[in-house]
Parts: structure tokens; sequence; C-alpha cells
């Protein structure tokens, strides 16, 4: 069972995978510059991905 610190760490998961895969989707249709800070905006959010992931495997 998850406690309420799981919870949230799962629910701004979640989050954050909605927004990196919108994230990816649009990525196709911009030009190059915005291309450029959509990639910064990608890795932010694989950042964030690794560390909410990294926070749910300690005990």
């Amino acid at each position: 069972m998850t406690n309420g610190k799981d919870n949230s760490l799962l629910h701004d998961l979640r989050s954050k995978c909605a927004s990196l895969k919108s994230a990816a989707e649009l990525y196709k249709d911009c030009s190059p510059a915005e291309k450029k800070e959509m990639l910064a905006l990608m890795n932010a959010a694989a950042a964030d991905i690794t560390r909410l992931l990294a926070q749910l495997g300690q005990p």
C-alpha cells in the first residue's frame, strides 16, 4: 500500500511524464529555435522523472 508521500510522488511523476510526452509530440512542428528550447525543457523533465523515481525507490 502506498502512503501519502508515495501518492504525491506518483502524482508528480505522472504529471512530468505527461509533460514530456506532450513536448515530444510537439517537437516535430517546432522551429529550430523552439526545438532548442523544447529540448532544454524535455531534459529538465527527464531529470525530474529520474529524481522522482529515485525517491520512490527509497524506503
